[in-house]
């Protein structure tokens, strides 16, 4: 019963993530390079509730061609959300960043957490979506069947099968909740104006501290009405305007 409740608490969750849309009309004039006609029906999909992979990812796409980086940046780190092990998104990242201003300074993760990130991330958040929902409807199945079968070796199948299915469910049920935990966070932005001075205070009576561009993936630390207190890679931190930052 509680896998059951659990199941349609997060059917709404599903269904953001694995909703059908239609990318042809945006794709046919990003291909024939009408990216302002592109970028319009991207954001409408976007506007509906759509959260795809492959909709942030040629949203960014599109964004870069318009060189606009911030919001490049920002559709780049929506679809790393999904799918942060994706070759072509990690090539077009490393492209826009190296085209940034302001160099990323941080440290390099070890060894260690680059396995553990490479097995956490090895599925999609949508596909580990699916996969809960198999795993729930075969355990219902093979529940009906243990039911409904009279034979004493065909009950011990269908028990061990379900044990089986069980245990699967939980680990993509699990794994899926930290990935969408994780999708719906929004501590992290990126930068959106061109040049933003960041002050020791929440206003422009305090000291400047220092000065960051343009795409730009920054930390949020606090609010403070119309300013927010954002930290670097490098570890330094500062108040800039809200309106400076879209948030990931």
């Amino acid at each position: 019963m509680k896998k059951i409740i659990l199941i349609i608490l997060l059917l709404p969750i599903f269904s953001t993530l694995l909703a059908e849309f239609d990318l042809s009309d945006a794709n046919e004039f990003y291909q024939n390079q009408e990216y302002e006609k592109a970028k319009d029906c991207y954001e409408n999909l976007i506007k509906k509730g759509v959260k795809n992979f492959t909709l942030f990812y040629n949203l960014g796409n599109t964004y870069f061609q318009l060189e606009k980086n911030g919001f490049s940046r920002l559709y780049y780190e929506k679809a790393a959300k999904i799918k942060p092990l994706d070759a072509d998104l990690i090539d077009n990242l490393n492209l826009l960043k190296y085209k940034l201003k302001d160099k990323e300074v941080g440290t390099e993760p070890s060894f260690m957490s680059n396995i553990f990130k490479n097995i956490f991330y090895f599925f999609p958040t949508n596909t580990l979506a699916i996969f809960v929902l198999i795993f729930f409807i075969l355990i219902i199945i093979s529940t009906i069947f243990l039911i409904i079968l009279r034979s004493n070796i065909s009950k011990k199948v269908f028990k061990i099968l379900i044990i089986i299915f069980s245990i699967l469910f939980l680990i993509f049920l699990i794994l899926t909740i930290f990935r969408i935990q994780q999708f719906q966070q929004e501590n992290t932005a990126v930068i959106i104006s061109g040049s933003v001075f960041a002050y020791s205070g929440p206003s422009k009576d305090f000291q400047q501290v220092f000065t960051i561009h343009e795409g730009l993936k920054v930390q949020i630390e606090k609010y403070d009405k119309n300013w927010v207190l954002i930290k670097l890679k490098s570890g330094s931190g500062g108040w800039i305007e809200k309106k400076n930052l879209v948030l990931i």
